[in-house]
């Protein structure tokens, strides 16, 4: 059996939504596609321009330049736009109320939680990932629902434990961040990393 505690603000909990909504495949392949529709539109565009003798083909610059600026720049504009989306769906929804302190207990039949929103337990069935962050450990049950354990919060000895516990009851379970330092990728709040440093 193994406890922890620790308080939920905004930040963990975009930390926990950023990374669903990031990794889901219907919004990959939404990303996907209005990252490459508009530089398609545009090298048609220019295309069409250039072909047609009469025209200035000096405009074709400003079109292709369009479609550049849109393939460089959507990615960040996408990954503001899914935590923005994300913080008006907690205002609408009164999410706030579950900010607050938490404790959570893993034994062998699954996790037991107590937190603002009264209690719950959930057996291992219902656990579908497992995420070590640099600032998370990210335990995924239903959709973007799930526990966001903050690891400045909670020390590195018991965030690794409950890692590995977790992972041993959950197949297919996500590897997690190694010990050693690795390269980051920021999803909202949280960094993704090849392997964050030890936290006690």
């Amino acid at each position: 059996m193994i406890s922890a505690s620790f308080n939920v603000n905004e930040d963990d909990a975009l930390a926990l939504a950023s990374h669903y909504y990031s990794t889901s495949p219907t919004v990959r392949r939404t990303r996907l596609w209005a990252h490459l529709s508009v530089p398609l539109l545009m090298s048609f565009l220019g295309i069409v321009i250039y072909c047609q003798s009469s025209a200035n083909k000096g405009s074709v610059i400003p079109v292709l330049g369009w479609g550049l600026i849109w393939a460089l720049f959507y990615p960040k504009y996408h990954a503001w736009h899914l935590v923005q989306t994300a913080k008006k769906m907690f205002e609408e929804s009164s999410y706030h109320k579950a900010f607050g302190p938490y404790s959570v207990t893993f034994d062998n039949y699954g996790i037991m939680s107590s937190s603002p929103s009264g209690e719950g337990k959930y057996p291992w069935s219902s656990v579908t990932r497992v995420l070590l962050t640099a600032d998370h450990l990210l335990i995924f049950l239903a959709g973007p629902q799930g526990y966001s354990i903050p690891r400045d919060q909670v020390p590195d000895a018991t965030i690794q434990v409950m890692k590995a516990f977790a992972e041993s009851r959950i197949p297919g379970t996500e590897p997690g961040a190694p010990p050693n330092g690795g390269a980051t990728t920021r999803l909202g709040k949280s960094r993704v990393q090849g392997g964050p440093p030890s936290r006690s």
